[in-house]
């Protein structure tokens, strides 16, 4: 029955169902959720699913300027000294007097450490003018370190200390007979049990893959428990990514295993030379550093 008074709302008549009705929106709805429930052989023959943890160590100099960077830097500085307002030496310093000739020489050096094209001094240029002069200050405050290490010379690929101004990554070879699925060389990686429990994750079996080729002797940094991108299935196994940093630690691999730390130029190098990777460059490309 249909009310309709003073305040209060409009309301549509309901129709009843018959039994016909009943019966057959029963049907449906108990299809539907037999399609929507996933059955033994349709989690068999559902995508595997894989997590691979991408590593990184930071740069830990600063990147060389760029010739087009030097030329601005030093431009900068000349256009700066030009418009500069000139030092009233004549107001503090007698002329002719030694405090005048002290501070042309100090103002002189400090002029040519204004060209950024002047290179530093080796530790063994200062330590050699030291003992000629008796003084040790400038090699101990203005020397510096070289750039390149004896790990750069020797090319050593699995050592964290060369390529110090630039992100290295770490990828694995790992022996015949090893699961996971990708190119000759890739990311640590693991595939996830194909009976998944609550306590199975991403990030989980990322750092377990990241054990279990090189041990546990290092300090890594999960930036994050969700993937940064998916590598599709081009065989069996999807292939999700995570991101991590080494904070200490040296790896210690498993029996048969290879490891390098890469940068990037060196990655696209080795990748392009193995036919298998090239879906797995295409996705990786876009989560290195520059």
């Amino acid at each position: 029955m249909l009310l309709r008074g003073a305040g209060a709302p409009f309301m549509a008549p309901v129709p009843r169902m018959n039994r016909m009705d009943r019966l057959l929106c029963a049907t449906f709805m108990s299809s539907a959720m037999a399609a929507m429930t996933p059955t033994p052989s349709t989690r068999a023959a559902a995508t595997p699913l894989q997590s691979a943890l991408l590593v990184t160590r930071a740069p830990v100099l600063q990147a060389s300027p760029s010739k087009f960077e030097q030329e601005y830097y030093r431009f900068n500085v000349a256009l700066s000294n030009k418009l500069q307002q000139p030092f009233p030496r004549d107001m503090y310093f007698k002329k002719g007097s030694a405090a005048e000739s002290r501070f042309d020489a100090y103002y002189a050096q400090l002029q040519s450490t204004w060209d950024i094209t002047t290179e530093s001094k080796t530790r063994a240029e200062l330590e050699n003018k030291s003992m000629s002069t008796g003084s040790e200050s400038d090699a101990e405050l203005y020397a510096t370190l070289p750039r390149t290490t004896e790990a750069d010379a020797q090319n050593d690929q699995q050592s964290l200390e060369r390529a110090l101004d630039q992100t290295l990554y770490l990828v694995v070879k790992m022996p015949a007979g090893d699961k996971s699925e990708g190119p000759t060389w890739r990311l640590p990686t693991k595939a996830l049990p194909t009976s998944r429990s609550a306590s199975d994750s991403l990030h989980d079996t990322a750092t377990e893959a990241v054990e279990d080729a090189l041990g546990s002797e290092m300090d890594i940094w999960l930036v994050s428990k969700l993937p940064i991108a998916v590598i599709p299935a081009s065989q069996r196994a999807k292939t999700y990514i995570l991101k991590a940093h080494i904070l200490a630690g040296e790896p210690v691999p498993a029996n048969g295993v290879e490891y390098a730390w890469l940068t990037r130029d060196e990655l696209a190098q080795r990748w392009s030379d193995d036919p298998n990777a090239q879906k797995y460059w295409a996705v990786v490309q876009d989560l290195l550093d520059a």
